[in-house]
């Protein structure tokens, strides 16, 4: 903890510098914990920062949690800039409401915003929790993850799905995470996120950003982001996951396998268009793309050629109530309208890849039967037949 009662008043650790610290400290003060009353020991060491601890015999049902030295540097450096831009900034603020504390909290003209930095994994209903206790109070949540994040050969961005539920939506980035790198002073931001699989993502060039630029709300000048989809790469994702899944899988209790198989396709030569990254909305099944894609064919395509967005939606509603698909957390984003814009985006890619064409009425008509491979000379072809059409739709991104 950054922050204790001493003469009954609040004293902050960040005010001092470390020899003002440690010449207090030779007095002998008594520094309390603000929320169970007990004596506290100030530490000051010469690389983390000085910093309250409660004796090590003492529980403290709000203040107990142990802090890493990654914690505390990130509360002190983000309240020194944000002082700079408001003059209500407080530390370790205690919203007596709700019985929590706030890292970093902010009072504005307009509004009121708590800040959660993040070091370690917690539940995501405690993120829900947190953010609707938050919400009630009329104040605004900003969660910040500070946990490393991890980026792959290729320059796949690694997340976990605790890291997976920091990821936001803006109109210009898409599906985004914003990282804080305390040591480092920075932010990193990676855009227009796409998956590949269930925790990895094709990511536009990262964008660094120095703590001395950080605000509230983010401010992030367009001419930063370099091209949004780096997709050069995407079938070959896409391969590798159909290998993993032919390889790591037991066909008799994967349910996806055994639908394919059931229905006489070839796995390893499913269309091209089957398993398409659908942007910006894709993101939210945790499943691949070839999965969720591939039932809206079976469902749909394969029984009538003329179909709605509405009726797309209902087959993909009892894939979902039946457990063969599911959303990924992300509690940062969401919508009452969100699997119906995920079957519009699809749908869309259908038509510009001239699969389907939109008629009156809002209904589609698919132009060519389903057709899947079953040979690898007709899965070249297929190929040689998908990727013209696919790089005209690229280049329109």
């Amino acid at each position: 903890m950054l922050t204790a009662l001493f003469r009954e008043k609040v004293f902050s650790t960040i005010h001092y510098t470390r020899e003002e610290l440690k010449n207090l400290r030779s007095k002998r003060p008594i520094f309390l914990c603000p929320h169970c009353s007990s004596e506290m020991n100030l530490r000051i060491g010469n690389q983390n920062v000085p910093h309250f601890a409660h004796h090590s015999q003492f529980q403290c049902a709000i203040g107990k949690q142990h802090e890493s030295p990654r914690h505390l540097l990130s509360k002190q450096l983000l309240y020194e800039r944000l002082r700079e831009h408001y003059t209500e900034v407080s530390v370790e603020y205690y919203v007596k409401e709700l019985q929590q504390i706030a890292d970093i909290y902010v009072k504005t003209e307009s509004k009121k915003i708590a800040i959660e930095i993040q070091c370690s994994s917690i539940p995501i209903p405690d993120i829900l929790s947190r953010t609707g206790g938050y919400q009630s109070q009329n104040i605004t949540p900003f969660w910040m993850l500070t946990q490393p994040v991890t980026v792959k050969q290729k320059g796949l961005l690694h997340l976990p799905s605790f890291q997976q539920a920091f990821i936001r939506y803006s109109p210009h980035f898409h599906h985004f995470l914003l990282h804080f790198s305390p040591e480092d002073r920075s932010f990193t931001l990676f855009t227009h996120l796409i998956p590949v699989s269930v925790s990895d993502f094709i990511s536009a060039a990262p964008v660094r950003i120095p703590i001395e630029q950080f605000t509230l709300p983010l401010s992030i000048p367009h001419s930063t982001v370099n091209h949004p989809y780096l997709l050069k790469n995407w079938n070959q994702y896409r391969m590798k996951w159909i290998y993993n899944k032919l390889h790591y899988s037991k066909a008799k209790s994967d349910l996806f396998l055994r639908e394919v198989y059931r229905e006489g396709d070839t796995f390893l030569y499913l269309p091209l268009i089957v398993g398409m990254p659908v942007f910006p909305h894709g993101i939210h099944f945790k499943n691949h793309a070839i999965e969720w894609q591939y039932y809206i064919w079976n469902d749909c395509l394969k029984m009538d050629r003329f179909i709605s967005e509405e009726k797309v939606v209902k087959v993909i509603k009892r894939r979902m109530d039946r457990g063969y698909l599911e959303f990924r957390a992300l509690p940062f984003v969401g919508g009452d309208q969100l699997l119906k814009d995920i079957v519009k985006s699809y749908l869309a890619l259908l038509k510009d890849m001239q699969v389907v064409r939109k008629m009156e009425g809002g209904q589609y008509q698919l132009l060519e039967a389903w057709n899947c491979p079953d040979s690898f000379p007709g899965f070249e072809q297929h190929q040689h037949d998908f990727f013209p059409k696919w790089n005209h739709i690229l280049k329109k991104v």
